[in-house]
């Protein structure tokens, strides 16, 4: 992904605004996703520190020559041990700073650290201090958002040869993951799912060696790693012909979804996606049975900022991608969710995945 950070991409402007709202004298972003954003840096070690006068990447000597290829418009500065003491003999930090952190991704030994190390160091928290500068999909972020999701999409429908009786979970899940290797992935944005039969009802259930057989529902979620950006889709398919109640439960989160679908475009808050889905359930009767929310965003990381919930109080933005992923899930019986990426544009979304959600039998 270092291609697509051909410069800084924090706006001037917006540090200053930041520097300004805390009368502060820079900002340190450790996050690693944030880092790489912002200047490439693809490494597992470093920070930066973003002045109004500059920007200073710190990392170890590792990652020297990778940080030479990848980096642009960041001065580099390769430590040997302790990279914040490193900082502080460099003098780009001191006692008298007052840097702006990222409370959600800093841990209480790392404060305690720099404290430590920088006597006199002021720390000022700021939430979600990057989340709406990356939600806003570049060109060339949409691009390399769609083909991740044509990975995924190619692997859907690799694996469906191999879904007969007697398949474990665990034995699909390591199938899913290879195919995603085979063709091009990186690795798993997250911990595959495979769930049969009344596993399927637990959300986030982790594959066992249960085995499959005819009548389970086969709830599958998974999403890969391509150039750096994520993939996240769940299809729920049967084994066999399903029963009244589970054709009626598939169609309630189907029609759900594409009511969330309908109103989903720029200008439109996140919560109101989510009631759209939310209410759609509660109509049908399984209100009580939709446990989480009905989305998230997605881009470098596979949840990222906004989640869509009905507390959240974002607005979509056009070049936003979320996951609109409705669910029902009866307790000892089964699950079923589906779940989209989707781009926002201007009057509607663009579902970026092109494998149908209408019910996949399979066995019948």
């Amino acid at each position: 992904m270092s291609n697509l950070s051909l410069k800084f991409r924090i706006p001037e402007n917006w540090v200053w605004e930041q520097l300004d709202s805390k009368n502060a004298t820079g900002i340190l972003i450790t996050h690693l996703p944030h880092i790489r954003w912002a200047c490439g840096f693809t490494g597992s070690n470093g920070f930066l520190i973003i002045r109004g006068d500059g920007v200073h990447l710190f990392t170890d000597r590792r990652y020297e020559t990778q940080a030479e290829l990848e980096v642009c418009g960041v001065e580099i500065h390769i430590g040997k041990h302790d990279l914040i003491d490193y900082a502080k003999q460099t003098g780009i930090v001191d006692s008298s700073d007052r840097l702006i952190i990222q409370p959600e991704y800093i841990t209480i030994s790392e404060l305690n650290h720099w404290k430590a190390t920088v006597s006199g160091i002021s720390q000022l928290s700021i939430e979600n201090l990057l989340n709406k500068l990356i939600a806003l999909k570049s060109g060339e972020e949409i691009a390399g958002m769609r083909k991740v999701q044509t990975v995924s999409d190619i692997v859907f429908k690799e694996i469906l040869q191999y879904i007969q009786e007697g398949i474990r979970e665990n034995e699909l899940a390591a199938m899913i993951d290879y195919r995603h290797r085979m063709h091009g992935a990186s690795g798993m944005a997250f911990d595959t799912i495979v769930a049969f039969g009344s596993n399927s009802a637990l959300p986030h259930a982790r594959p066992t060696d249960r085995k499959l057989c005819l009548g389970d529902s086969i709830l599958l979620d998974f999403g890969c790693m391509v150039n750096g950006f994520s993939s996240d889709m769940t299809r729920t398919l049967c084994y066999g012909a399903p029963d009244a109640e589970f054709f009626d439960a598939y169609s309630s989160v189907q029609e759900a979804q594409e009511n969330a679908f309908s109103i989903t475009c720029a200008e439109v808050r996140a919560s109101d996606v989510d009631y759209a889905a939310r209410a759609s359930l509660a109509e049908k009767g399984y209100g009580d049975f939709f446990s989480h929310s009905t989305g998230h965003g997605i881009g470098l990381e596979v949840h990222e900022w906004p989640r869509i919930s009905e507390n959240s109080d974002a607005v979509l933005l056009r070049g936003y991608t979320i996951t609109i992923e409705p669910g029902i899930y009866l307790p000892g019986k089964f699950g079923i969710r589906i779940e989209d990426t989707v781009l926002i544009e201007s009057h509607k979304c663009e579902r970026l995945s092109s494998i149908d959600q209408d019910l996949i039998l399979i066995g019948s």
